[in-house]
């Protein structure tokens, strides 16, 4: 039994993809080669596809997370704006210091 884990797990994120029968026939092959017992077949198919699902929800989480935090990504017209404002502050600032704006550099 330990020998299926080692080789679950090396399969990682693989078994994501696999269908019901390409686990079946994995775990088939295990059988045959005398590392499950064939009574143990159909619980090992259930736990396999199981993590699978579970696995597969949390990759689907761990992705629509990612995906909400690159939502916050600025656009160029925000940077645009918010120069603008940042430079109309700065006059009025320079204005109530009794200063002479300065001349907006040009990059």
């Amino acid at each position: 039994m330990a020998g299926l884990i080692e080789r679950g797990m090396l399969a990682g994120l693989g078994v994501l993809t696999l269908t019901r029968d390409k686990v079946k026939q994995f775990v088939d092959k295990l059988v045959e080669e005398g590392e499950v017992k064939p009574e143990e077949a159909p619980g090992i198919v259930d736990q396999l596809i199981t993590r699978g699902e579970t696995e597969r929800e949390e990759l689907r989480k761990l992705v629509r997370d990612e995906l909400d935090k690159a939502r916050f990504v600025v656009s160029r017209k925000d940077v645009e704006a918010l120069s603008q404002k940042i430079d109309e502050l700065t006059a009025r600032i320079e204005d109530l210091a009794g200063r002479k704006p300065a001349k907006k550099q040009t990059d």
